[in-house]
């Protein structure tokens, strides 16, 4: 007797049937009536010229020849189920390339990605992070995250999260002055990270904190600089003058009270962009990695 293509398709309502010895509990199973099973279930005696089934009251018992058929469909489903687990893991196993800045890499990233191995045990991140700007020339990455203005020639992008600014400062400058009062940032180092994104000025992003803010009377070039945000947030811990500090670089700074913010914080121009090649969504690999990253994006704090 040769195997059609209804006896194939009633397989699978079978397998359930018999494993649970109900009708309802295998419609429920598969998400379809029970009168759809009981449908199925006929056809396929009808098809194969055997009852397989002893209907009762609540429940169904298999037949000799049923339980015969049984022993073979349940292993036989089973093996195609892990072959199919089988294949579709393999899409997702091996190296993922990920390349960033190390401030972000640092303290946003590299806390999070504890919560990536336990979805993705199989897939390996190998996280780059050199320079205080991110090299796309080279694109020696599967994917990359940049802080800018979301313009990629040649490669594409996916917008990851946004990014708010506000001056930080210790415990004892925020004591010491009297914040509410007009040019109180003149009496203050200002901290500075020289290249926040690509040909940026030294002073840009207090610049346009304090545009947006209504607070252009403040003198942005003086102060000290640094070519990382985190060791400009480091030195306002330190007491060596105010940061403007991007939100996703403070992890616990201000929960534990190492660091103030004396001013409302400002939605940036720039905002953080998932960058990789044309068609590299077709990897599985690096999709997987993408759609973790704008999941965990999406998320506050």
């Amino acid at each position: 007797m040769h195997t059609n293509s209804q006896i194939l398709a009633a397989m699978r309502t079978f397998e359930a049937a018999a494993r649970l010895h109900s009708f309802s509990q295998a419609a429920n199973e598969l998400s379809i009536t029970p009168g759809a099973v009981s449908q199925q279930i006929k056809n396929l005696e009808s098809q194969i010229g055997v009852i397989l089934f002893t209907r009762k009251i609540r429940q169904v018992e298999l037949t000799a020849e049923g339980l015969q058929f049984y022993e073979t469909v349940r292993p036989a489903l089973v093996s195609i189920e892990n072959c199919l687990s089988r294949i579709k893991r393999s899409g997702l196993e091996g190296n993922v390339r990920l390349r960033s800045i190390p401030s972000f890499v640092f303290k946003w990233l590299i806390p999070r990605l504890g919560g990536f191995q336990k979805r993705y045990p199989d897939i390996r991140i190998e996280t780059i992070a050199e320079g205080s700007l991110l090299d796309l020339k080279n694109r020696d990455f599967d994917i990359a995250i940049d802080y800018g203005l979301g313009s990629y020639p040649g490669l594409s992008c996916s917008l990851m999260m946004n990014e708010n600014l506000f001056p930080v400062v210790s415990p004892e400058y925020f004591s010491d002055i009297d914040w509410s009062k007009p040019g109180a940032l003149n009496r203050v180092p200002l901290l500075h990270d020289t290249a926040p994104w690509a040909d940026a000025e030294p002073d840009a992003e207090w610049r346009y904190w304090l545009s947006v803010s209504g607070m252009d009377e403040i003198e942005t070039g003086r102060g000290h600089y640094f070519n990382r945000g985190d060791m400009a947030i480091k030195a306002a811990e330190s007491g060596l003058g105010v940061a403007i500090a991007r939100e996703s670089l403070l992890t616990d700074e201000i929960i534990r009270g190492r660091l103030f913010a004396p001013y409302a914080k400002q939605k940036c121009r720039c905002r953080y962009y998932i960058v990789y090649a044309h068609g590299a969504l077709n990897n599985p690999r690096i999709k997987a990695v993408h759609d973790w990253l704008i999941e965990i994006g999406s998320q506050p704090g």
